[in-house]
């Protein structure tokens, strides 16, 4: 009989994935980061034309119009 070229892959464990509480708060702060980036428009770092430009080259390198 001739071998089988598939290897034998085990059972998989359908145990949940125990995450540490800090990585959902990282999570949270990234995602409000990036909404943001996104959302900015002047309202929050005009003041900051460095944290403004920032933003504005961020989207405008992800593709997104900002004006």
């Amino acid at each position: 009989m001739a071998a089988s070229l598939v290897p034998a892959v085990p059972a998989q464990d359908s145990r949940p994935i125990d995450l540490p509480w800090w990585s959902w708060s990282i999570l949270v702060v990234a995602l409000f980061g990036a909404y943001v980036m996104l959302q900015e428009n002047g309202a929050l770092t005009s003041h900051w034309m460095v944290i403004h430009e920032f933003f504005h080259d961020s989207r405008h390198a992800l593709g997104l119009p900002c004006h």
